[in-house]
């Protein structure tokens, strides 16, 4: 996380930018604007700290001296940004405040910080994500009631997506949006846990490490199922078995079945090799509603899948190592074959060119490849043609480092599900390999 204030004096030859790095070295740097000397040589400070408290006393300071030799804040928030001009405009004070709840949040008590958040009712702050979502964090902190501290969190969700899908912008200082998300999805999960809501906890850490996965979200996703998922605690083995070295899972790894769990898994005894996860099966409203964003009525061996199994993953499991093969719910169909899209080519001409190649080369029309599934944490995909004419229902799958690629090509997805789960058990390298196996 970057934490980032630029300052403007006219004429605007001397601009600085004044940063904050939490962290476990907390660390303050400033650079000058504009820089024409030595390549490097813009950096003008650099502190570091043995605890954010300090780091944070030293940035206001920087603030304050900057502002005293005639430098104004301005509205700028990108920390790799290197020129302010043609017009940069003064932050609003409200921005001001929010940062500086921002930093009472890493740094300075509950009270200091529950004393910012009254002072910024009322103001533009109380409406945007990073005010609500601090909100949440100070309530979590202070045990005050889990209702009401999910209650904040949804907030700051509900408003991050809705402005998100309406083109609106967010103030969030210079955190990624994609950060904000996770660190209130977090938030929210373990919000739902202490208001014994296990089932929307599990949903929404389970939502988190599909869209952002890491080691902390895994883990907590697997604490979640050990202890209150009985029927699932196989799910949260298999993240133990593969992510135990990063440490952490000790708890799960005690529980009653793990050791025989592993000792199976090392010895390669599940010859199979994959099992499905318990998905969610798409009413034929969703079907309906996915077909009209494409176009096209969707292939019936897939339809009855997304109404059988629906958003759901494949999880692979070999003596040394896993994956999963993600497939995506009917209302994300028409999105992911937009990125597809957008990946494959950048302008109207390549896409025309593109259309013409697939077409001549694999018989395929480019507009009419949807993506039905990807392995977690690769840049592949299952694909399946939409297109009625002979070659309707055809699946194949896709890498994004061989973008106009077509491999594997089956007359069906049920076809391709079957060489996919076959692949796995014969230990097929060619199947093997779409998992990176």
């Amino acid at each position: 996380m970057y934490l980032v204030k630029f300052f403007h004096r006219a004429p605007g030859d001397d601009d600085r930018e004044l940063m904050l790095i939490p962290g476990s070295n907390p660390t303050v740097m400033g650079i000058r604007m504009n820089w024409e000397g030595e390549p490097g040589s813009d950096q003008y400070l650099r502190e570091e700290f043995p605890d954010i408290a300090e780091a944070a006393a030293a940035f206001r300071r920087h603030i304050a001296e900057l502002v005293a030799t005639g430098y104004v804040e301005t509205h700028h928030t990108q920390h790799s940004l290197r020129n302010l001009l043609p017009d940069p405009q003064a932050k609003p004070d409200w921005q001001k405040g929010l940062d500086e709840l921002m930093m009472l949040a890493l740094s300075a008590p509950l009270a200091e910080q529950a004393k910012q958040l009254a002072a910024l009712r009322g103001t533009p702050a109380e409406h945007e994500p990073l005010y609500l979502w601090l909100a949440a964090h100070h309530g979590n902190a202070a045990g005050q009631d889990a209702a009401q501290t999910a209650r904040f969190a949804e907030q700051a969700r509900d408003v991050l997506v809705a402005r998100r899908a309406a083109g609106q912008v967010h103030y969030a200082w210079s955190i990624y949006e994609n950060d904000l998300e996770g660190r209130i999805l977090e938030l929210l999960s373990d919000a739902y846990l202490q208001a014994d809501n296990p089932d929307a906890a599990l949903k929404t850490i389970e939502h988190l490490c599909r869209i952002a996965p890491n080691h902390e979200r895994i883990l907590k996703r697997a604490e979640i199922l050990c202890g209150y998922f009985s029927e699932r605690r196989e799910e949260a083995f298999d993240d133990a078995y593969q992510w135990s070295r990063f440490g952490g899972y000790e708890d799960i790894m005690a529980f009653p079945g793990y050791a025989e769990y592993e000792a199976q898994r090392r010895t390669g005894t599940s010859a199979k090799g994959w099992r499905w996860k318990v998905g969610t099966p798409a009413s034929e409203a969703d079907v309906s509603a996915a077909e009209q964003a494409l176009g096209v009525r969707l292939p019936d061996d897939y339809r009855n899948f997304l109404l059988t199994r629906g958003e759901t993953e494949l999880l692979v499991r070999l003596p040394e190592s896993s994956s999963e093969l993600r497939f995506y719910a009917p209302g994300d169909l028409a999105t992911q074959q937009r990125n597809v899209m957008d990946f494959i080519a950048h302008s109207e001409d390549e896409i025309e060119e593109a259309c013409a190649y697939f077409r001549k080369q694999y018989g395929v029309s480019l507009r009419h490849l949807v993506p039905v599934a990807e392995p977690t944490l690769l840049s592949r995909c299952l694909l399946l043609h939409v297109e009625p004419g002979e070659r309707y229902g055809q699946c194949f799958q896709w890498d994004h480092d061989g973008a106009w690629e077509l491999e594997q090509p089956q007359p069906g997805f049920d076809v391709a599900l079957q060489a996919l789960t076959d692949g796995i058990e014969r230990r097929d390298a060619a199947q093997l390999a779409f998992f990176d196996l």
